[in-house]
C-alpha cells in the first residue's frame, strides 16, 4: 500500500530589499537576512528570510482585491506579520503616512509580544495601530516534493525596505538579523542556505539595485517550483524547471545532504 504524499502547509517569506553600500561585483543592492536560533531544531543557525507559516486568521485581515495572481491572495499579510515579528519592520503606512523609526519603536513595544504569543490578531492590531500593509510583490513559489513527510507551499513576496527603520531580531527564534549583498551571501555561505533560499538569492541577485530588482520581476511571470528530487549513488540532487528562470543549479553551498533528506523545509 502506497502512502499518500503529505499535503503541503501554506507559508509565506518576504525578500525585503533596499540600495545600500555598492559592491564592486555586485552592485548595492541588499538583502535582509534572519538568523535563525541555533538551539532550533530545524535550519539552527542558518540565514534565512523573514516568514513563516498562514495563520488563517491573516487572510481575513487582507483585501482579496489587490491586483495579485490568485494564488498569492491572503498571504501578503502573513508574510508582513512575520516580518513584524521577527525583525521589528512594518512594511506599511500609517494614516497614509510613512512609519518612522520612533513610531516603529512605539508600536514594537505596545504590540510585538502580543502578536507573537497570540494574544490579539492581526486585524486587531492593524485596527488599533492604524497599520496599513502594502508595497509587497509576489516573487517565487515553491512546494516542497512529495516524498518528504514535512512539505510546504510557500509563497515568496518581494519589499522595498521602510526608509529610516532600523530592524531587531525577536531575541528567541531570530537572534540576528542583517544587510547583505544577495550573491556575497551565496559565495560565502558554506553550507548554511536551504535550497530555495540560495536559489532565490542567485534569483534576486541577477539585478545590481532596488530599480532593476522590481524592473526584473515586472518582466517575468512567476513559475511554480516543486523540485525533482534525483537519487545518484553518493547524493540526492535537485531540478527545477528552466522556465522557473533560476540559471545555474548549483548545490554545492547549501545544507548538508542529511539535513535535506531529514527535514527539506521550503518554506524561506
Amino acid at each position: 500500500m502506497t502512502n499518500k504524499p503529505a499535503m503541503p502547509r501554506d507559508s509565506a517569506s518576504v525578500l525585503i530589499i533596499r540600495d545600500g553600500e555598492s559592491h564592486p561585483r555586485h552592485g548595492c543592492l541588499q538583502i535582509l537576512m534572519v538568523k535563525r536560533h541555533h538551539n532550533i531544531k530545524f535550519a539552527g543557525g542558518a540565514y534565512v528570510f523573514p516568514g513563516g507559516k498562514l495563520d488563517p486568521a491573516d487572510r481575513l485581515s487582507e483585501n482579496n482585491a489587490d491586483a495579485v495572481p490568485a494564488d498569492f491572495r491572503g498571504f501578503r499579510h502573513a508574510a508582513l506579520r512575520e516580518v513584524f515579528e521577527e525583525t521589528g519592520l512594518l512594511i506599511g503606512t500609517r494614516h497614509g503616512q510613512p512609519v518612522s523609526e520612533a513610531m516603529r519603536r512605539k508600536l514594537d513595544e505596545e504590540f510585538r509580544p502580543a502578536i507573537i504569543e497570540r494574544q490579539i490578531t492581526l486585524a486587531n492590531f492593524l485596527d488599533r495601530s492604524g497599520i496599513c500593509f502594502d508595497r509587497c510583490r509576489p516573487f517565487a513559489r515553491w512546494i516542497t516534493p512529495k516524498i518528504y513527510p514535512l512539505r510546504y507551499d510557500t509563497r515568496f513576496f518581494l519589499c522595498l525596505a521602510p526608509a529610516g527603520q532600523i530592524p531587531s531580531p525577536d531575541g528567541h527564534e531570530i537572534t540576528a538579523v542583517q544587510w547583505m549583498h544577495p550573491m556575497t551571501l551565496v559565495e560565502e555561505s558554506d553550507g548554511i542556505l536551504m535550497f530555495p533560499t540560495m536559489m532565490n538569492l542567485k534569483k534576486l541577485g541577477q539585478a545590481k539595485s532596488v530599480a532593476e530588482a522590481f524592473e526584473r520581476l515586472a518582466k517575468r511571470d512567476i513559475v511554480t517550483v516543486t523540485p525533482e528530487v534525483i537519487t545518484g549513488d553518493k547524493a540526492r540532487f535537485r531540478k527545477i524547471p528552466d522556465a522557473a528562470g533560476y540559471d545555474d543549479v548549483d548545490q554545492s553551498r547549501t545544507r548538508t545532504a542529511i539535513d535535506i533528506n531529514r527535514n527539506p523545509d521550503t518554506s524561506r
